[in-house]
């Protein structure tokens, strides 16, 4: 096994030190043209998955040149056991991965700590160990994929995208992460025999290795089924996105309609006595939108960054101001000189109190946690608190400067205030003007629409239909989309003026997964919902959704998926015990089930 490992480092040697010089010089430009550990997470991205076809790349090279049968051979033959080999192969990988991407890595989180005036958090040190533990499940996922007998096994590399990637802490993503591994890592294993075409032996071995494969299925074939539906609708001229003119009474209509005209749409089916003056008077006003615009709040020692900012600049003073997860505290910095401007803490500038939760700011000069907004006084170099919320209650959208007002979206309310006229400070706490209670709470609301009247306002709520896009990835339900007008007087006593609901323009089989199959739908959405991610409102995980079309749907391709696992086992040599896991789980998962079977299972009839 010793012998193996090195011969491998041997084999590699020359590749893995240019690698590591190249990537040392990537990181070093890159760096000077920006801050790589302060990236959005949306940039981040592109860094992991250039590691994750790093490690695909390798595991083609190494494990590919022995997938020859011949070679193959004389590789499995040696006098050391299958999982020795594997075990040699799989720790040079690790060995290689960790000099071309682990040590550039460290050398330039090292330099900028130890030598300039930069953040370097605990996180950053973490993040690179988790980076290159993706890079080496990718490397499992290809090494899975080259020895097994169906080259779809690819789809493996699912469970590191779907179950392990979240961005939530690095101290808890090592739970995922080291499942993850454990995962790649025995069903590669498993694959390491003689036989490569051989079927998979052992009961607990096929599931392990074909419940990954079911799930990477689950999501490619969905995906590639709704891009071709989108694709066909463009093309017969029906998709509702790509019409001249949006379908009449729809969601689209309202949410690509001026926010006077949305106003004008739900009152048309108002039975208020006003509601003919307020359409008249509506073209001579600029309502205005806003909305919840703000998903989820960033955590201590996330993965990365969000898109929020959470670093600031006094321009006045030339200082960029960036915050710190291991104090919980904003470091000054000069950006052209280098040099360091001391901390920012709660009190201000000079402080050394920390935040109770990490912020992010304006351009309005605001800055803003969960559930406190603070305004930033530069110059006094101080920090006022303007709002707190109770603990159940957190801000979903910033605050917003209109008609004189403020107005704060929060996931419970609608609050509006206005300036204290005989408050000395400008930093003074407004007076609150009026507040609403959201209609249907914070899920799925597109936004509010608001008109200043004469004597009083004019709001309107819009629900969607259940999409939700969360960064790249999108949890969708079947809502129901509606739209909710409320009149407010001068007094702040609010009066329903229409509810109405709104036409779907897309079928819930289009948005929704579940059908295709329910429990491998909910086993994606699974960690989504129990992870702490700083969401607004939390996703929840329905094991049965209302809408009844879907049972329409997923019980008869679940008993077609069972018929045709009958149709591929009769007669095959396999166990009966073997046959009853297999139309089990095509029973239970679906189209992916059946999948999986006829790619891991051969077909080996008796003569």
């Amino acid at each position: 096994m010793k012998d193996l490992f090195f011969s491998e480092l041997r084999r590699f040697r020359l590749y893995i030190l240019v690698a590591a010089g190249v990537h040392l010089l990537l990181l070093l430009f890159i760096q000077r043209q920006s801050n790589l550990l302060q990236q959005p997470y949306f940039e981040s991205l592109l860094l992991l998955a250039f590691y994750m076809l790093i490690g695909l790349a390798l595991a083609l090279m190494q494990i590919g040149s022995y997938r020859k049968p011949s070679q193959w051979l004389w590789l499995i033959h040696r006098p050391i056991a299958p999982r020795q080999i594997f075990a040699a192969l799989a720790l040079s990988a690790f060995a290689m991965l960790a000099f071309v991407l682990l040590l550039p890595l460290m050398l330039l989180l090292l330099s900028t700590d130890l030598f300039t005036t930069r953040v370097v958090d605990t996180r950053h040190y973490l993040s690179i160990v988790h980076l290159l533990a993706f890079a080496m499940m990718a490397w499992l996922a290809g090494c899975h994929a080259l020895i097994s007998r169906h080259k779809l096994a690819i789809a493996v590399l699912a469970v590191p995208m779907v179950l392990v990637l979240h961005l939530v802490s690095v101290w808890w993503l090592f739970a995922p992460v080291a499942i993850g591994l454990a995962w790649l890592t025995y069903i590669s294993m498993q694959g390491f025999r003689a036989n490569r075409e051989a079927p998979i032996e052992g009961q607990m071995n096929l599931v392990l290795t074909a419940l990954p494969l079911q799930l990477g299925l689950f999501l490619v074939l969905f995906s590639v089924g709704k891009m071709g539906f989108v694709t066909l609708s463009i093309m017969l001229g029906t998709d509702p996105l790509n019409t001249e003119f949006p379908p009449q009474g729809g969601l689209i209509e309202i949410e690509r309609a001026e926010p006077k005209t949305e106003l004008i749409l739900g009152l048309k089916h108002s039975r208020d006595a006003r509601a003919g003056t307020w359409q008249e008077q509506l073209p001579l006003m600029e309502p205005v939108r806003i909305g919840p615009y703000i998903q989820r709040f960033p955590l201590r020692h996330q993965l990365s960054n969000l898109n929020a900012p959470t670093q600031w600049f006094d321009e006045k003073r030339n200082i960029l101001w960036t915050f710190s997860h291991d104090t919980m505290l904003f470091h000054g910095r000069e950006p052209q000189s280098g040099a360091a401007r001391g901390w920012w803490g709660l009190k201000g500038a000079g402080s050394v109190e920390p935040f109770n939760e990490v912020p992010f700011a304006s351009d309005e000069g605001f800055m803003l946690t969960r559930s406190v907004l603070y305004v930033i006084d530069q110059d006094e170099q101080r920090l006022h608190e303007r709002f707190r919320l109770s603990t159940d209650e957190s801000f979903t959208g910033m605050p917003q400067k209109e008609f004189n007002r403020l107005f704060m979206l929060t996931n419970k309310r609608l609050l509006v205030y206005r300036t204290d006229r005989q408050a000395v400070s400008e930093f003074a706490a407004p007076i609150l003007d009026w507040e609403l209670t959201l209609p249907r709470g914070a899920p799925h609301l597109q936004g509010a629409t608001i008109a200043e009247l004469m004597d009083g306002w004019l709001i309107s709520f819009l629900y969607g239909d259940g999409h939700r896009q969360i960064g790249f990835s999108q949890f969708s339900v079947a809502a129901e989309p509606s739209q909710h007008i409320l009149y407010v007087d001068d007094s702040g006593q609010a009066s329903e003026v229409v509810q109405r609901s709104v036409h779907r323009d897309f079928s819930p089989l289009q948005q929704v997964a579940w059908w295709f199959s329910p429990l491998l739908h909910t086993l994606t959405e699974w960690p989504e919902s129990t992870l702490d991610k700083g969401l607004t409102w939390p996703l929840e995980l329905k094991l049965l959704p209302d809408a009844k079309i879907f049972y329409f749907v997923a019980l008869p391709l679940l008993l077609l998926s069972l018929v045709l696992a009958l149709m591929w086992l009769r007669g095959a040599h396999v166990s009966r015990t073997r046959r009853n896991v297999w139309l089990a789980s095509c029973a239970l998962l679906g189209i992916p089930a059946l999948l999986s079977l006829i790619c891991l299972e051969p077909r080996r009839k008796i003569h």
